[in-house]
């Protein structure tokens, strides 16, 4: 199932407010990966590439990847058009709140 344009939103707000050790630490804990593009050179020479939420960024070292993964991630949620009036985040269908879980039972009017 893709990403939808709030995890995109957070993980972006999240990864920006963070120094680099901290942005890698997201990446992993949010099912990211960061790899070099060419294996075959050192890692300090290498060009990385970020992946996470379907969004894939290069860089030419590991901070700029992820520096350029939170650029990528701020534009894709800047090209939607569903945005509150408010603040110019993206609309949550839910109005902040997590949809209910599928095991509950709701009462039927």
């Amino acid at each position: 199932m893709p990403a939808s344009v709030q995890e995109v939103y957070a993980a972006a707000l999240a990864m920006e407010h963070r120094g680099v050790f901290g942005r890698a630490t997201l990446l992993r804990t949010l099912g990211g990966t960061a790899r070099p593009i060419t294996p075959d050179v050192p890692v300090y020479e290498a060009h990385w590439r970020v992946d996470l939420l379907g969004i894939s960024v290069d860089g030419i070292d590991l901070p700029s990847a992820l520096s350029a993964w939170i650029r990528a991630a701020r534009m894709s949620c800047r090209l939607t058009r569903a945005r509150r009036a408010t603040d110019w985040r993206p609309d949550c269908p839910y109005n902040g709140q997590a949809p209910l879980p599928p095991s509950l039972p709701v009462a039927e009017a």
